[in-house]
């Protein structure tokens, strides 16, 4: 603020330079130190004002051809803020108060000028004050319009709430959220907001913050009018002044894409582990069944067709004949099942299967297809991708017993960042075939949802599903680096979409077929090393191998094996090993026997076989492949072909 230690710059409206000088030497005399411009020209004045730069404009009443009224109007327009103070002989009441209505500061009677320099350092006062509450409003105004523009454009989801739990004021991405308009806000309570399982928690988390309690974050669910549930986390802060607690701000966001692909995390997790569980199983199920499998077959051949024996182990041969489907489900499911891809048409394949879906659904159950134009090939393995569908099929069927329509739908699509699925985060930006297979049916109840591809796991009545349907789905889904997705509303129907890989992409290593079956050939005495972990099965399979007369050596296991070799100076003619063992890598005991005798031929065995690394060493060792549970007429074939190759 200006002060009387100042230079106060006065302009000075006045015709008679003697009363100019003796208002200025009032001024000195009191101390005020002042610029004073006089002038009694209008056009001079008005271009003083325009230019600016003064503290203070003094006026007469009356000059020869203007009065006050006129450089106050001037004044007005062209410098509203500068005190403007008439200095006069004489003024009428009335014009004196019609004078000050219209914006003068103050008027100053001549024959009592000691009042002016006070008259001047108050109202330099009240104009750094107007300047400071000016420039407060201004901030004030600033502050609010920032604020404004955070709390339209925040993503976070910000409400006002009154101590009684109205809803006063909502942002953008709240009314959003939420579904609803401000004036419909305006009308709710905020327990109107969350499920009723949620309304305890909600409520104390206002009553903590009401009570002046510091802001604590928590998790709860939004509803929209529609019923849907969003996943948000947030906290409630006091506003207010003197302790006083006016209203509450909400400020949460939304957490729902979040927690959904957290919980896909867990759930491809989960699957990985029961992938991993049920791969192992099937493992030891396999050599199991082949020691069923082979004893049985020993046994028959002791027998004559007409002992009743006979058809008994010939009931066993074909119930491991089932059990071992089973296993290779299973195996589908883990991932261990060894598959061959190829360049693959899927619309070309999805018309190859409909007459026999038609069939499979029945009369009660339209079919339609729907497959876009140009649909690029992908590589898969066909007969994997065709029991795929299959399974999707007869899954749609089970859920419509009075009929309804399954529609399937393939198409070409680029999944972005933010709808791919969390164990798929290089999907993002590349071309997916999507084939969906949808049906009208019972939809699948929530808690069921997290279980679907776990194997056994099944819906239907008793006896009618082995729940290997949707784990198989699940696990050539994978192989093919795939994925599914399920969407499905209860009493409305389900959909299954399978995503894979699209365009012309490099054929896969070439994996080593399986031995055929054939006509078991003569052992001329050969040896054999049996290099296996599982003593039911080894000795299975020596007691074959021996009755076909060959010399047969067996070893539990990599080490043993290995040791065995080493000791006969590597002098066997074949080593029929598992590709599992508990205690060694059995493609690296092989390759250390090759470079001890690399004429020996080398035959692996194996239900449990994650296509890469290990088939991959398998075919670089020129080793013939045995799927597990393998008949004795099948491995003694095998055994005898090999045998005849020459080695070079």
């Amino acid at each position: 603020m200006e002060t009387m230690s100042d230079t106060v710059k006065i302009l000075y409206a006045e015709d008679t330079p003697a009363d100019a000088e003796l208002t200025a030497r009032e001024l000195t005399r009191q101390g005020l130190r002042h610029d004073c411009t006089v002038s009694a020209d209008l056009a001079e004045i008005e271009a003083l004002l325009a230019r600016g730069g003064f503290d203070v404009f003094l006026s007469d009443f009356s000059l020869k051809k203007f009065n006050a009224e006129d450089l106050l109007k001037l004044r007005n327009r062209l410098a509203p803020g500068l005190p403007f103070i008439i200095v006069t002989g004489t003024v009428p009441d009335e014009q004196a108060v019609e004078l000050l209505r219209s914006g003068a500061t103050d008027y100053i009677i001549k024959d009592r000028l000691s009042r002016l320099p006070a008259a001047i350092n108050r109202a330099l006062a009240e104009k750094e004050e107007r300047r400071k509450l000016d420039r407060a409003r201004r901030e004030t105004e600033e502050s609010e319009a920032r604020y404004r523009e955070l709390f339209e454009c925040s993503t976070d989801l910000i409400f006002l709430v009154s101590p009684e739990g109205g809803i006063t004021i909502t942002n953008p991405a709240f009314r959003t959220l939420t579904g609803r308009s401000q004036s419909e806000l305006a009308t709710l309570r905020t327990g109107a907001l969350v499920p009723d399982a949620e309304r305890e928690k909600f409520s104390a988390a206002i009553a903590a913050a009401i009570a002046g309690e510091p802001p604590s974050q928590f998790e709860t669910v939004f509803l929209s009018p529609s019923g849907e549930e969003k996943a948000v986390q947030g906290a409630f802060y006091p506003r207010g002044a003197g302790g006083r607690v006016l209203y509450l701000q909400g400020i949460f966001r939304d957490i729902t894409e979040q927690r959904g692909l957290e919980a896909q995390f867990r759930q491809a997790q989960k699957m990985e582990a029961v992938g991993r569980l049920a791969g192992g199983i099937a493992h030891d199920f396999n050599n199991i069944l082949g020691a069923i499998e082979g004893y049985a077959t020993l046994g028959m051949r002791k027998l004559e067709e007409s002992d009743p024996l006979w058809g008994d182990l010939g009931e066993i041969r074909r119930a491991v004949a089932k059990a071992s489907a089973l296993t290779k489900q299973l195996l589908v499911f883990s991932r261990k099942q060894a598959i061959r891809k190829e360049p693959v048409s899927p619309a070309a394949l999805i018309d190859n299967l409909r007459n026999m879906v038609k069939r499979i659904i029945g009369e009660n159950i339209e079919l339609i297809v729907e497959v876009a134009p140009g649909l690029p090939q992908t590589m898969a393995d066909p007969g994997q991708l065709e029991q795929l569908l299959l399974n999707l099929f007869v899954n749609a069927r089970d859920a419509m017993p009075a009929g309804g329509v399954i529609t399937v739908k393939a198409e070409a699509v680029k999944r972005e960042g933010h709808e791919v699925l969390s164990a798929n985060p290089d999907a993002a930006g590349h071309l997916f075939i999507r084939i969906a297979v949808s049906d009208t049916g019972t939809g699948i109840p929530a808690a069921a949802m997290d279980h679907i591809f776990e194997p056994f796991f099944t819906t239907k009545e008793k006896g009618k599903g082995t729940g290997l349907g949707l784990s198989t789905v699940y696990g050539i889904a994978r192989q093919h680096n795939g994925w599914l997705e399920v969407k499905t509303a209860e009493g409305k129907g389900s959909e299954f979409s399978f995503f894979l890989p699209a365009g012309a992409l490099a054929p896969a290593a070439p994996r080593p077929e399986p031995v055929p079956a054939a006509p078991a050939g003569q052992s001329g005495g050969a040896s054999v090393l049996i290099v296996e972990d599982d003593e039911d099965l080894c000795r299975m399979a020596a007691k074959a191998l021996t009755a076909a007369g060959y010399a047969v050596t067996p070893a539990y296991g990599a080490r043993e094996g290995l040791a065995v070799f080493r000791a006969a100076e590597g002098h066997f003619d074949l080593v029929f090993a598992d590709v599992v063992l508990k205690d060694g890598n059995a493609t690296e005991m092989v390759a250390t026997m090759k470079e001890l005798n690399p004429r020996a031929r080398f035959i692996f065995a194996s239900g449990y076989v994650q296509p890469g690394p290990v088939m991959d060493a398998i075919e670089r060792l020129g080793c013939g492949f045995m799927i597990k549970p393998y008949a004795i007429d099948a491995l003694l074939a095998a055994i005898s072909d090999c045998l005849k190759k020459q080695k070079p």
